[in-house]
């Protein structure tokens, strides 16, 4: 039979937030929910594990994400604003605090349990693997990552691209934009960019998309404007989810497809695989009254490697 395998791509909801755009996404049948940081909009600096624990309640208990969530299997990494103030690194006072609330009340996959570890995980549906990265707990002003976690990325997207057929890595913060010395995103770390680049053109990747949050838009790339290897190696498609209800922003780019910022939008990825030597994937997004903004449908190879 045909795996028809649908994720909704959720990103920023306010303090309290109850976004009718949860209740679309459980009518559009989604199968897994991916949340790309924000799950709160708190600037939350607690160094109290309890404080976080009590947040991450206070944003389940509303009505339209708790039928999200107890519905829908989901994972989740945080951003800034639901792991410390904005913009916040690994300096961030409350770090060891929502680290140890992650691990003691979020359900995840992998995670390393030691709280002082980046929340990097991965996991499989299918022949679907989902790599999701913490860009916040280990950052500082020389590494986005930090060096033990972008050796694992590196290493995670290459080896699952030879046995599975795509790789979906979920990466909370812009790509795509030019290098600069001030940015919340990769921009501001061109070197980390390129080397993560040129480690997956080395390995031939091709069976990679990534899934994007923190700007409050839609925005789909087709691989035009993502390659930063130092081969000129072309990029992966990127597709940004929108926020749930926070004001709309665009940050980076280009994107070839174009953004929509606003509110009550959602990124959705639809994969589906019947066993052949090619999968369907298609990139997608949408408003909460169920209008399609923009589209990108992909046929990708199967690596031989891959497991039936």
């Amino acid at each position: 039979g045909t795996l028809v395998l649908s994720a909704a791509l959720v990103r920023c909801a306010g303090i309290g937030s109850n976004g009718a755009v949860c209740v679309d996404m459980l009518l559009v049948r989604s199968g897994l929910g991916l949340a790309l940081g924000v799950l709160q909009h708190a600037d939350f600096g607690s160094t109290n594990p309890a404080d976080h624990v009590r947040g991450y309640g206070r944003a389940l208990s509303q009505p339209g994400q708790a039928a999200l969530c107890s519905s829908v299997p989901t994972g989740y990494v945080w951003d800034d604003h639901d792991y410390g103030p904005n913009d916040s690194d690994g300096s961030a006072p409350s770090r060891l605090a929502v680290s140890t609330a992650y691990r003691h009340a979020v359900p995840n996959y992998g995670v390393d349990p030691d709280p002082e570890a980046s929340i990097a995980q991965a996991f499989t549906i299918g022949r679907v693997r989902f790599v999701l990265i913490d860009t916040r707990s280990h950052r500082s002003p020389e590494s986005m990552l930090g060096p033990e976690q972008q050796a694992w990325l590196i290493e995670e997207l290459t080896s699952s691209s030879r046995t599975h057929a795509l790789v979906v890595w979920v990466n909370p913060v812009p790509w795509i934009g030019a290098a600069t010395s001030v940015a919340d995103n990769w921009s501001a770390y061109p070197d980390d960019r390129r080397a993560i680049a040129d480690g997956l053109a080395e390995a031939g990747v091709q069976n990679l998309v990534m899934v994007s949050g923190d700007a409050h838009m839609l925005a789909i790339d087709d691989g035009t404007n993502s390659g930063y290897a130092s081969d000129g190696s072309p990029g992966f498609p990127v597709l940004h989810a929108a926020a749930l209800d926070r004001r709309g922003s665009v940050k980076g780019g280009p994107y070839s497809h174009g953004t929509f910022p606003g509110p009550g939008q959602y990124g959705k990825l639809v994969v589906r695989d019947d066993g052949a030597s090619t999968i369907t994937v298609e990139l997608s997004g949408h408003t909460w009254k169920r209008a399609e903004v923009l589209r990108l449908e992909l046929e990708i190879a199967v690596p031989s490697g891959a497991s039936a």
